[in-house]
């Protein structure tokens, strides 16, 4: 009787002891919870996962597949082939005046760009019918370090004033990879101070094979900031003020039509000539 009472007592110490090495029962604390979290959300972001990290961790991370980086720039802008600066946006267009923006684009990225890539008319001023322009051709692809030229035919608004269009390169996500700001200056007719040119005239010469016009003119102007040379409605030069000439290269023997511009902040003041050349047929 003795032996078996020594071995209930025994066996309840046992008990006890077990009891204290268990932990308690009582409900999770959200501080510890929001350390566990922020413990196994930064083992699955580290670069090198430590074994103290992993141990948090209910399972291990899984590594992520990395997704390609868009990003580009330009190496040229022109409007009508002229470089469009600062100064160029100053420079007044005619009213409904058609002319052509051209980009050279660098893909400094790490994505291909491919035909699913294409220009976005954004906010502002619309400069052209479309609002989306497809730049790059079905099956073309413009690898990382490549370039591509994109050009957007554009029609200049109809009253005087300066407006502004945003563009935009998109990826097939209509994520922008590019921005680009337009300013578009429309000018006057003419104005009080600034006078057109006067006596334009041509003569031409194609005796070496070209066919050159020269123009000729008398400045009347006296506050230009310098002679715009058009033909059939498609700049050709800008020349300082007091200019009084100006040879072309016409691309074939036939008829054009000339304007010479006096130009300043204010705006155009034009006068034309009719030219042809019946002897360089």
């Amino acid at each position: 009787m003795k032996s078996i009472c020594i071995a209930s007592i025994l066996l309840g110490m046992v008990l006890t002891l077990s009891a204290c090495n268990l932990p308690a029962l009582s409900s999770p604390n959200s501080s510890a919870m929001s350390t566990f979290a922020a413990q196994t959300v930064q083992a699955v972001l580290s670069p090198a996962v430590t074994q103290a990290a992993l141990a948090t961790s209910a399972a291990p991370p899984t590594a992520t597949p990395l997704a390609c980086a868009d990003s580009a720039q330009y190496t040229a802008w022109t409007r009508d082939g002229v470089t469009y600066d600062a100064k160029e946006t100053k420079n007044p267009l005619a009213p409904n005046k058609v002319f052509t923006m051209s980009w050279t684009l660098k893909n400094t990225g790490t994505c291909t760009w491919n035909s699913s890539y294409q220009f976005h008319f954004d906010t502002g001023t619309p400069l052209a019918n479309n609002t989306n322009f497809p730049v790059i051709p079905v099956g073309s692809l413009i690898a990382p370090g490549a370039t591509i030229d994109i050009s957007i035919p554009m029609t200049a608004p109809e009253k005087v004033g300066e407006y502004q269009s945003a563009f935009l390169l998109q990826d097939e996500h209509g994520k922008s990879v590019i921005n680009f700001g337009v300013i578009t200056t429309v000018g006057t007719a003419s104005t009080s101070s600034l006078a057109s040119p006067g006596e334009v005239r041509y003569e031409y010469d194609c005796t070496s094979g070209t066919v050159n016009i020269n123009l000729h003119w008398v400045d009347r102007a006296s506050d230009e900031d310098g002679y715009r040379i058009y033909r059939d409605g498609n700049k050709l030069a800008d020349l300082p003020a007091d200019s009084t000439s100006y040879t072309d290269v016409a691309p074939y023997s036939g008829k054009y039509n000339y304007s010479v511009a006096a130009f300043n902040a204010s705006g155009e003041s034009r006068a034309g000539v009719k030219v042809s050349t019946p002897n360089c047929q």
